[in-house]
């Protein structure tokens, strides 16, 4: 009811109660207008009072929505002001609450994908809920078919499979083990642990890829075989010789020069070996210093295959330089390169059967220049070609048990020095070439 009516109606009543002359009346007639004039102000007011707190109710939806503050501001009457400031700060403080855990989950992520360890994280249902770049690398599968996937279908490996269930179901200590995973086989090592989620335990899964490492140990264990071995051999025929002299050898000159000639050999070997192993520990180390300068590389080629001929026309070998009729300079350490050479040159020597033929060839690329020794001896397995240029590797230690398994380590890092490469091919049946490249622009920092 509009209040100008309510108005008209109480001014109608005091008017004839007036005329009639009750004043009882008047007074009653105008407490009931005031009742009623309360009555339709609190209405108002209260019908007022419920559309602002519908508004902030379609505020608080749309906050919920993700409208993190309060877009259409509305001015209430006291004492709403105060709770809707109240309610304003509460949203915005909520808002940066849910920015910065947003941030941190996105920096967590970031963390996790450059991790080299493979992270599974699955749930209380046994469900995958997270795994980083290296766990796909590793099992081989994608995220998009691996996420709300049970376990076994993204593990696919029943050790690993077991090794979640043990977890699970609250061992002790966290469970680990070694597997074989993936095409080609890599050696990992898995590491599952539990810890609570929200509606249950959850499993963290950390498989570490140890394959190099396995790898590693295996060099370090055969480089222990091999120097105890090539150290051991000379040792023991020096104290054979030495024990004979002693008994009673020396009385003899002829056999005291022989047993002394022998002596003067292990000692040379026993020599070399220890002049190689300080070299290659140095070159490994960085510490070789190259000398460079300006090397006519055809002209030192013939000149390490001129130290050779005798030896090579011994055994009945035939050396065949082919190299170019002009060759600009290249920077090098000739003193290094010579040595390269002559490891590579003894190596086809000693494999090439009488009667045999090597070759030596040089040619020049468009940035560099490549070297190669070929022989035609009885090549180089497959499996072992890739490893031909670690130390004291043979691969076929029953026809090169007279080496050291040095010269070819030694020759892979003298090139590197000289940012070149080494590289080795043997076609079956076909003996086997070993060469090296050097950079015409060689700006090594080596000096």
């Amino acid at each position: 009811m509009p209040l100008s009516v309510l108005l008209s109606v109480l001014i109608l009543l005091a008017t004839f109660w007036l005329a009639a002359g009750d004043l009882l009346a008047v007074l009653l007639a105008a407490a009931l207008g005031a009742a009623v004039a309360a009555l339709v102000l609190r209405w108002r007011y209260r019908r007022q009072l419920v559309g602002r707190v519908q508004t902030l109710q379609r505020q608080l939806a749309a906050h919920h929505a993700e409208a993190w503050a309060l877009r259409e501001p509305v001015s209430l009457p006291d004492p709403l002001d105060g709770l809707r400031t109240q309610l304003d700060e509460a949203l915005r403080a909520s808002s940066e609450q849910r920015r910065l855990a947003e941030a941190e989950r996105e920096q967590l992520h970031r963390i996790l994908e450059h991790l080299s360890d493979g992270i599974v994280i699955i749930d209380a249902q046994g469900k995958v809920k997270l795994l980083n770049r290296a766990a796909q690398e590793l099992l081989s599968t994608g995220r998009g078919r691996a996420i709300g996937r049970s376990y076994p279908e993204v593990l696919r490996d029943y050790e690993l499979d077991e090794l979640v269930r043990t977890s699970a179901a609250g061992a002790t200590s966290p469970p680990s083990r070694f597997v074989e995973l993936g095409h080609p086989r890599r050696t990992v090592q898995a590491l599952a642990s539990s810890l609570p989620g929200p509606s249950g335990p959850m499993v963290t899964l950390i498989l570490r890829d140890i394959t190099e490492l396995r790898r590693t140990e295996a060099i370090r264990r055969d480089f222990i075989a091999n120097v105890s071995h090539d150290l051991r051999t000379p040792l023991a025929g020096l104290q054979a010789l030495v024990e004979t002299l002693l008994d009673g050898a020396l009385e003899d000159p002829t056999v005291a020069r022989d047993f002394l000639n022998r002596i003067a050999t292990e000692v040379d070997h026993l020599t070399r070996l220890v002049t190689q192993l300080l070299e290659l520990t140095r070159a490994e180390a960085g510490q070789l210093h190259l000398h460079r300068m300006p090397t006519d590389l055809a002209a030192l080629i013939e000149q390490v295959l001129a130290r050779f001929e005798p030896r090579a026309r011994a055994k009945g070998l035939e050396l065949e330089p082919r190299l170019p009729s002009a060759l600009p300079p290249i920077v090098c350490d000739p003193e290094r390169i010579g040595q390269v050479l002559s490891n590579l040159l003894d190596n086809a020597i000693k494999f090439t059967p009488p009667g045999g033929h090597i070759t030596v060839s040089l040619e020049a690329t468009e940035n560099a220049v490549r070297v190669a020794v070929s022989d035609t001896g009885p090549g180089i397995p497959s499996d072992d070609l890739d490893r031909i240029f670690e130390r004291f590797y043979k691969a076929d230690r029953s026809r090169s048990a007279s080496g050291s398994g040095l010269g070819l380590a030694i020759v892979k890092h003298l090139i590197q020095l000289h940012g070149g490469t080494v590289w080795a091919e043997s076609p079956p049946r076909s003996g086997a070439t070993i060469g090296f490249t050097l950079p015409l622009n060689f700006t090594s920092a080596s000096q």
